[in-house]
């Protein structure tokens, strides 16, 4: 199964797309499901949940953490997980909640939270391509997971319905939210599609600071 395990909705300050949209997006661009990992939210997760099987999609709830040292994916969760702690506590807080941490795009200023921090802490996986992160980076990402034996995740951190699919995680024999995360934490994880490229990166910058405008100077 292909599943995009990182996209943004309305939900997300930067945004753009409905559940639904993005639910339709993926079933056209043959996907097998996603996560919705909003920004400190699971509330467009929870919905993208519900609606899964009307899409013969199979969701996995998520939502992307804003920690003091960089951004942390959690999945299989169903509550909110406060934002702006350390890195150990955001991760207590995900495992306490039943969910399972991933080190989101780890070399990617400015919300990564760099490959030494990615591979001190205590994840249960490692974000190892990104389809909105350069290849260089996805490349160390990939090493280091690769060299702690941690397992490895894709998704597009898609903005708009147009990026989902860009890059994804295959799973093989899941049925289920749970039976992915089971997968995933025995490393039958991998991943693929591709990196953002150098037109993708000029966007990405542009997009970045006006965001970064919009959001009054606040890190998302």
């Amino acid at each position: 199964m292909k599943l995009d395990l990182h996209i943004h909705s309305k939900f997300s300050r930067d945004g753009a797309a409905t559940i639904e949209e993005i639910l339709g997006r993926c079933k056209s661009s043959g996907l097998d499901g996603c996560a919705v990992t909003d920004h400190n939210s699971i509330e467009g997760s929870l919905r993208a949940f519900d609606l899964a099987g009307s899409f013969g999609l199979l969701v996995v709830r998520g939502t992307e953490i804003s920690t003091a040292e960089g951004h942390v994916l959690a999945y299989g969760l169903s509550s909110t997980v406060p934002r702006g702690l350390s890195i150990d506590k955001t991760i207590e807080h995900i495992h306490a909640a039943g969910g399972i941490a991933v080190a989101a795009h780890p070399r990617r200023f400015p919300s990564g939270m760099g490959i030494r921090r990615a591979s001190q802490n205590r994840f249960d996986a490692i974000e190892a391509l990104n389809g909105g992160s350069p290849r260089g980076s996805n490349k160390a990402a990939s090493r280091m997971a690769e060299r702690r034996g941690l397992p490895s995740v894709g998704g597009s951190d898609a903005h708009k319905p147009e990026e989902i699919g860009r890059a994804f995680t295959v799973i093989s024999d899941v049925r289920s939210e749970e039976d992915a995360v089971k997968a995933i934490l025995a490393n039958r994880s991998t991943v693929g599609g591709r990196s953002r490229n150098v037109k993708e990166t000029i966007v990405y910058a542009i997009e970045t600071n006006q965001e970064w405008i919009r959001g009054g100077f606040r890190r998302m």
